[in-house]
C-alpha cells in the first residue's frame, strides 16, 4: 500500500480528482435526464415535429410516371420511370435498384443526386424501383406480408421488374444498375439461373458498392446488432430516421462514418435522405444478412444456392465500382466479384482522391454525393453507352470488336517489351 502511495500525488490531489469525477458524473447524469426529457417530449408531440419535418425535408418524386410490376407471391413493386427528352433508340432501358433499408428516394432524390435522372437526360429510358416492402410499392394482402427473405426478393422481385421494363420500354433486353444490396440481388440471380434467357435479359450490368461477401461485417455496427436479436426487433428505423433527420449531419458519429463521408455528402442531402429514403428491414431479410455475417458464407436458406462460388455465373458485361472509405462493401468485397465473375467485358474501379475523383466515397456517396455527378454518374452513362444496347451486336460487329481487342493486346505486350 506504501509503495503504490509513493507514486501518487499529494492528497490535495487526490481530492480534487475525486471532486472532479463527482462533478463529471453529476453533470453526465443531468445529460441523461435532458436527453430522456428531450425523447419524451419527441414522442408526446411526434405527429407535429413529423409535419414540421416533412415541410423543411420533405422531397416530391421527379419521376415522370409510375408504374407497378406484379410478383409471383402477391407484390405490386413501384417502378418510377424517367421518360428522356430525347432518347436514344439503339439504348437499352436502364433499371435502378436501390439497397437495404432504403427505397427510390436513396438512388433518385432530386435532380443533383439522381443517377436516373442524369441518364435521363442523355437518352435514357430509365426506371427507379421500389423493392418489396418499400416505397409505394405493396402487397395484395389486407394484412401485408411483410415478412420476407433476401431468397424471396432473387426469385420473384428480380425477373418481375425486369419482364415490366421490358414491357413498357418494348426492349428485349434491360440494362441493370444495383446498389448495395440492390447489386447482390442480381448477383444472386444469376447464380440462381438455370435458363440463358436470364442472362440474355441483362445487356449490361452495373455494381455501385455491390460486396460479394459479408466476411468484414463483423468489425462494424451491422455485425454488432447479429448479437443482439431482441434489440434489432425492437427498432423502428423509419420512423427513428424521420425523427432525427434535422439532427442528420450535424453531429458527426460511428454510424455515419460506416455510411457516408462527410466531404462528399453534404448534411442537407443527409437530412433529406433521413427523411425520405430510409425504410424498416424485414426480419426474413434480417436474420438471413445475421447468419451470413456470422457463418461468412452466403447460402440461400435451402441451401441449393452458393451465392459467393456461384459468381462465377456472372457473364454479362460488367462495372464494378467501390467506394474507397466504403466499409460497408470494402473495394476488397467489391473486387471479389469482379474476379469472381466470368463476363469476357469487366471492369473495376474504385473511386478514391488517388484516382482523380474530388474524395474518398463512402457507401452512400455513390448514389447521393453532392459530386457523384463527376465522380460516378459519367463512369455509368460511358459504361452503359458502349454495352447497354437496345440489340446485341450482330455476328460481324463481333467479329470486329474481337479484331480489335486481340490487335489492342498485341500493340500492349510490345509497348511493354519495347519499354523494358
Amino acid at each position: 500500500m506504501i509503495a503504490i502511495l509513493k507514486n501518487r500525488r499529494s492528497p490535495f490531489y487526490l481530492a480534487t480528482t475525486f471532486l472532479i469525477l463527482l462533478l463529471f458524473a453529476l453533470f453526465a447524469s443531468t445529460l441523461a435526464f435532458i436527453f430522456t426529457g428531450v425523447l419524451i417530449l419527441i414522442l408526446l408531440i411526434h405527429p407535429l415535429l413529423l409535419n414540421w419535418i416533412g415541410k423543411l425535408y420533405g422531397q416530391e418524386d421527379i419521376a415522370d410516371e409510375v408504374h407497378f410490376a406484379k410478383t409471383k407471391d402477391g407484390w405490386n413493386l413501384a417502378l418510377h420511370r424517367h421518360i428522356p427528352p430525347q432518347p436514344n433508340p439503339q439504348l437499352a432501358p436502364v433499371l435502378v435498384v436501390h439497397g437495404i433499408g432504403t427505397n427510390k428516394f436513396v438512388v433518385d432524390l432530386d435532380r443533383r443526386h439522381s443517377l436516373p435522372y442524369y441518364l435521363k437526360l442523355r437518352g435514357y429510358d430509365v426506371f427507379a424501383v421500389s423493392l418489396r416492402g418499400c416505397g409505394r410499392s405493396y402487397h395484395e394482402s389486407p394484412t401485408r406480408y411483410e415478412d420476407f427473405t433476401f431468397d424471396d426478393i432473387v426469385k420473384y422481385d428480380v425477373p418481375a421488374m425486369i419482364e415490366k421494363v421490358k414491357t413498357i420500354s418494348g426492349s428485349d433486353r434491360v440494362s441493370y444498375v444495383g446498389h448495395s444490396m440492390g447489386a447482390m440481388i442480381l448477383y444472386s440471380h444469376f447464380c440462381m439461373s438455370e435458363s440463358k434467357k436470364d442472362t440474355e435479359d441483362i445487356a449490361a450490368f452495373v455494381s455501385l458498392g455491390g460486396p460479394g461477401n459479408l466476411n468484414h461485417i463483423g468489425i462494424t455496427l451491422i455485425g454488432l446488432l447479429s448479437r443482439f436479436p431482441r434489440a434489432r426487433k425492437m427498432l423502428d428505423l423509419k420512423f427513428g430516421a424521420s425523427i432525427l433527420a434535422p439532427l442528420a449531419g450535424e453531429l458527426y458519429t460511428p454510424i455515419d462514418e460506416i455510411l457516408y463521408n462527410p466531404k462528399v455528402t453534404s448534411s442537407k442531402t443527409v437530412k433529406k435522405i433521413m427523411k425520405n429514403a430510409v425504410e424498416n428491414v424485414s426480419d426474413g431479410v434480417t436474420e438471413q444478412f445475421m447468419r451470413w455475417i456470422e457463418t461468412k458464407s452466403m447460402y440461400s436458406l435451402n441451401g441449393l444456392y452458393d451465392y459467393i462460388r456461384l459468381q462465377k455465373k456472372i457473364s454479362v458485361p460488367s462495372l464494378f465500382i467501390a467506394g474507397e472509405k466504403d466499409v460497408i462493401a470494402t473495394p476488397e468485397a467489391v473486387r471479389a466479384v469482379y474476379e469472381n465473375a466470368s463476363s469476357r467485358k469487366k471492369e473495376f474501379r474504385i473511386v478514391s482522391k488517388a484516382n482523380g475523383s474530388s474524395d474518398d466515397y463512402g457507401h452512400a456517396c455513390l448514389v447521393m454525393g453532392d459530386r457523384a455527378e463527376d465522380d460516378v454518374f459519367q463512369y455509368v452513362e460511358s459504361f452503359l453507352k458502349k454495352h447497354g444496347l437496345r440489340f446485341q451486336p450482330g455476328f460481324a460487329a463481333k467479329i470486329k470488336e474481337g479484331i480489335l481487342s486481340t490487335v489492342s493486346k498485341f500493340l500492349k505486350i510490345n509497348l511493354r517489351k519495347g519499354v523494358s
